[in-house]
């Protein structure tokens, strides 16, 4: 049995860069510490502020969500739980399932958003029609767009003035080595622990879990009870993401410390790209009338390829 390092009990798992086996108590008194550290350091909460938790119902979410409640009364913030239903059969039930037991359990309210109330379409038929043109756009780049439109607009009807998300340290860093291959300058300025997106119509995101790897995530997940289906949506075959993260996850294992150096690389060059990448106040999609920085945003794009029709915003409360 290997014994934690601070105390002697059993460990639940070695934290690498600590070079300390941990047992569940210490655990996760450093893992929360680091979370309201996040915070605090990168100024994510005020007092008054109103933080819409955009949870899918999986372990990173969940641990989000958890967390900025029992941190709400000591930064004096309120918050809510916010969910897309995509409508992928097989899976997406059942983290919706998962989501409104932990938003019981800890009391906080959950309201949910469905592509085919509000889109007209779930992902499974918008799926159907990307294969009869040919697959040109990938499911989860569609996903994508449409979740964070509509993840916006319910936050700001609601009365939000941020969103936090459970992006992780592998998230971010799979997301920087994309857009390093594809040049996606402006995306690397914007990957930060808070987004402010530059137009009142835009609520701030924050991401508490920015410097927190995947596998910590997993484990408090477990202590705390916050029980989450092991099923994977069956997407993901079609991403190139799944493919980085696998690469990523190889690299690890032989160079620990990989995914937190990429991390650091990824906020260097945000900082020094800010400086010659010229900001610009987004337009308003000619449209739809949201944010956007061309005349016709994604999400009205996407609409018109999948021969959709206008938004329709349709919140449920569900808990």
């Amino acid at each position: 049995m290997v014994s934690c390092a601070l105390c002697g009990k059993r460990a639940v798992i070695r934290v690498g860069y600590l070079d300390k086996p941990l047992c569940a108590d210490h655990f996760s008194e450093f893992f929360e510490k680091r979370f309201r550290q996040m915070l605090v350091r990168f100024d994510m909460v005020d007092k008054g502020d109103v933080v819409a938790v955009a949870t899918s119902g999986g372990k990173d979410s969940l641990v989000t969500l958890y967390l900025m409640e029992k941190f709400s009364e000591e930064f004096g913030y309120s918050v809510f739980a916010l969910a897309i239903d995509e409508g992928i059969s097989g899976y997406r039930e059942y983290k919706l399932d998962a989501l409104v037991s932990v938003a019981r359990k800890i009391g906080v309210e959950l309201y949910v958003i469905s592509f085919k109330k509000s889109l007209g379409a779930t992902l499974d038929e918008m799926v159907n029609v990307l294969k009869s043109k040919g697959m040109v756009y990938k499911p989860c780049g569609i996903c994508g767009v449409f979740r964070r439109y509509l993840i916006n607009l319910a936050a700001r009807e609601l009365g939000a003035n941020k969103v936090a998300t459970g992006h992780n340290l592998d998230d971010e860093a799979q997301v920087f080595v994309m857009n390093v291959a594809r040049s996606g300058i402006p995306n690397i300025v914007r990957e930060w622990p808070v987004s402010r997106g530059g137009h009142e119509k835009l609520v701030t995101r924050i991401k508490p879990l920015f410097f927190t790897p995947e596998k910590e995530s997993l484990v408090y997940s477990l202590i705390r009870g916050l029980k989450t289906p092991f099923v994977e949506c069956p997407y993901v075959v079609y991403s190139a993401r799944h493919r980085v993260r696998r690469e990523l996850n190889r690299l690890e294992d032989e160079k620990p410390g990989v995914k937190y150096r990429i991390i650091a690389s990824s906020l260097l060059y945000s900082r020094l790209l800010s400086r010659v990448v010229r900001k610009t106040t987004p337009q308003l999609c000619k449209v739809c009338g949201e944010p956007s920085s061309s005349e016709v945003c994604k999400a009205c794009q996407f609409r018109e390829y999948l021969g959709l029709g206008d938004v329709s915003l349709k919140i449920e409360r569900v808990s």
